[in-house]
């Protein structure tokens, strides 16, 4: 349902990797920039990177799509 774009062939990056995690966990954009030592617009980008990466539009569609493709482990 999330699912608009066509996945990009990159895989994610590390840090996109890290703050997906933050965030499927339930921190907002700020607390995940404080826990990473990042800039909120930093969090953004990254998260527009990973939507782009995954072929979604949305925070619970990446969720459903990382875990999919076990980039979050079992939780």
């Amino acid at each position: 349902m999330g699912r608009v774009r066509t996945p990009a062939a990159e895989p994610l990056s590390e840090r996109e990797v890290e703050v997906l995690g933050l965030i499927v966990r339930g921190r907002t954009n700020k607390e995940a920039a404080a826990r990473l030592f990042i800039s909120e617009a930093t969090v953004k980008t990254r998260l527009v990177h990973v939507y782009a990466k995954l072929g979604v539009k949305d925070r619970a569609a990446a969720m459903a799509v990382a875990y999919e493709q076990g980039l979050l482990g079992a939780g």
